[in-house]
């Protein structure tokens, strides 16, 4: 999996190099972008049937993820599903929220409730209780949600990632104006479903 990872950053790389991804090699490397993001351990909100897709990178603690949570929620009844993907950067109970909602019987729900809780919870953040002892199986997941946030060059969180219909890729690094949402979720599209990349030798 590591392996796997370090070369989806170099497909990272490559498309966010390059303005018109045209050659095979950078449409290779989009697909293995677009395998990582579906491979992930993201939870869903929002429409179950969507017409757009926003991956987000958040935080169960980060107050701009809290923002634009708040901002979103219009959207989903138009057709919008987010797929948010925890880190646990921000402070020393956030791996321990992200464990709480990722394994949680009802990941969507426990997500939600974290937000609509915000500043109610034992500490002035997300509302939902941390995890004391997160598994090794969850610290494994927000590191490589964490590295692969990165990869794209976000380096705090929110951090959006989505395709728009025309197949190209958009990065929208920290919480966008409130005013740019309708044109952000307009232009994004659901994303197709990447088989997985050849291994290679």
């Amino acid at each position: 999996m590591r392996y796997r990872l370090r070369w989806v950053v170099a497909a990272i790389a490559v498309v966010l190099s390059a303005p018109v991804p045209r050659a095979a090699a950078t449409q290779s490397a989009a697909a293995g972008v677009q395998f990582a993001l579906q491979q992930a351990r993201w939870v869903p909100e929002g429409s179950t049937h969507p017409r757009q897709v926003l991956y987000v990178f958040m935080d169960a603690n980060c107050p701009y993820c809290h923002t634009l949570w708040q901002a979103l929620q219009p959207y989903y009844a138009s057709g919008l599903q987010v797929r948010a993907i925890l880190v646990g950067l921000i402070a020393a109970s956030s791996p321990g929220k992200a464990a709480a909602i990722l394994d949680a019987a009802n990941p969507s729900a426990a997500l939600r409730l974290n937000e609509q809780r915000w500043g109610q919870g034992p500490d002035p953040r997300g509302g939902i209780a941390p995890v004391a002892h997160p598994s090794v199986r969850d610290l494994r997941t927000l590191a490589r949600n964490a590295e692969l946030m990165q990869a794209f060059g976000i380096q705090g969180t929110p951090g959006i990632v989505f395709t728009a219909s025309t197949g190209k890729m958009y990065v929208v690094p920290g919480m966008p104006a409130v005013a740019e949402l309708p044109r952000l979720v307009a232009t994004a599209s659901v994303p197709p479903t990447i088989a997985p990349p050849p291994a290679r030798r």
